[in-house]
């Protein structure tokens, strides 16, 4: 903790990403917890939330690949500050669907602000490196890793309370004012965010190219894979709260909080655990326990009543989620070039994001056939065995079993 309060205090640029990282994730899930307790409250399907959830995901798997040439090929800083500015309409249209009940509008509404997240997301995560030096690069991403916990955390606790108390509007109105900040804080960074001059030719087959090329990024990019192919079961999680716990947003926010101090904790105790400047062995070991260590928790959550011990069983899972997603983002970004870094980030997020948008949706089908405890634990298999898998696959690369440079 020593190392992140030092980055945040000496370093003014880094300083301000990170916070307008934190209004606009507490934003966003004020937002996701009020709209997602307004359509299962509307459709009265297990599932809706899931749908939901996938339309949060699957625009950005769509929108990735513009949003990487757009990070390469333009000022990132601007970009960013445009990305926020565009989606306070849209937030606020969210008001207009839970005044009319409209499930299409608060659909529509989910899915253009998805858009506008697949552009600020893998951005940041390029300009981050920019903005510290290398041997700060870990600690940086294990606290924006963590922050996007701690906001879950925070955002979806107090969403649901203010969702009950003062009405979804309430929470769709602080998700706006969320963006404005962000871009205010975005705007005063004063240090570029690329290095050089911008690219103006790259494509995305060159940064195919350069992934297929480079075991070690190969590998990382697939990371992601495993908990994202489970993670629709986050999707049944109002569910859960509706049908097993208690009928309310306050459980559904609760539920959603537990996520977000695993999804908090995680990255950091990964990043205490493998040091500064890990090797990339250590980080491939990681990310293959930590795939393991999510399905396990959600396969033992299927098989609780109590909601005490549910939500200390989704903490746990996520601990494995949010060390998974920090450790391997800094692998990327410690392995990719600047020049085509925009590029790969944006790849890689939006396999992530194809990944829980299908397994979301898959989520939702078989939730509304079989329900959701043997759908969970359906996709935690598949989390295991893809888990293995990918261990195995990359522990065999003789790239990876080398030290760190």
């Amino acid at each position: 903790m020593t190392a992140v309060r030092a980055l945040l205090v000496r370093n003014r640029e880094f300083r301000r990403l990170f916070l307008a990282s934190v209004v606009s994730l507490a934003g966003d899930w004020f937002s996701f917890v009020a709209v997602a307790s307004l359509v299962t409250e509307l459709t009265g399907r297990p599932g809706a939330a899931a749908f939901i959830y996938a339309a949060t995901v699957l625009p950005v798997f769509l929108a990735s690949p513009i949003a990487g040439m757009v990070a390469d090929r333009f000022d990132r800083r601007r970009t960013l500050v445009i990305a926020d500015l565009a989606r306070v309409p849209v937030a606020l249209a969210l008001c207009l669907a839970a005044y009319w009940h409209s499930t299409t509008l608060a659909v529509a509404a989910v899915i253009v602000l998805a858009i506008g997240a697949s552009f600020s997301d893998p951005i940041a995560s390029a300009a981050t490196p920019n903005l510290v030096a290398p041997e700060d690069l870990a600690t940086a991403q294990a606290l924006m890793g963590a922050v996007w916990g701690s906001m879950l955390m925070v955002g979806a606790g107090i969403g649901g309370v203010v969702a009950e108390l003062f009405g979804r509007q309430t929470a769709f109105v602080v998700d706006a004012l969320s963006f404005v900040a962000s871009a205010w804080l975005i705007g005063g960074i004063r240090t570029p965010m690329q290095r050089g001059e911008v690219e103006t030719s790259g494509s995305i087959r060159e940064a195919i190219e350069f992934i297929r090329t480079t075991p070690v990024v190969l590998r990382l990019i697939f990371a992601k894979v495993g908990v994202s192919a489970a993670n629709g079961i986050v999707g049944l999680l109002p569910a859960f709260a509706l049908r097993r716990f208690a009928q309310s947003p306050i459980a559904t926010g609760l539920l959603f909080a537990a996520r977000g101090l695993g999804a908090m904790l995680g990255p950091i105790l990964a990043r205490s655990a493998i040091g500064a400047t890990p090797k990339t062995r250590a980080l491939v070991i990681v990310c293959g326990i930590s795939t393991l260590s999510y399905a396990l928790a959600y396969a033992s959550f299927t098989l609780v009543y109590t909601f005490a011990v549910a939500l200390v069983l989704v903490a746990i899972a996520h601990l494995g989620g949010g060390a998974q997603w920090s450790m391997s983002t800094y692998g990327l970004q410690r392995e990719t070039p600047d020049h085509v870094r925009g590029r790969v980030m944006a790849l890689d997020y939006g396999l992530a994001t194809l990944s829980i948008g299908i397994s979301a949706i898959v989520a939702g089908v078989v939730a509304d056939r079989i329900g959701e405890a043997p759908t969970t634990l359906w996709l935690c298999g598949a989390g295991i065995v893809y888990g293995i898998g990918w261990l195995a696959w990359a522990l065999t690369t003789r790239d990876i079993a080398a030290p760190a440079t």
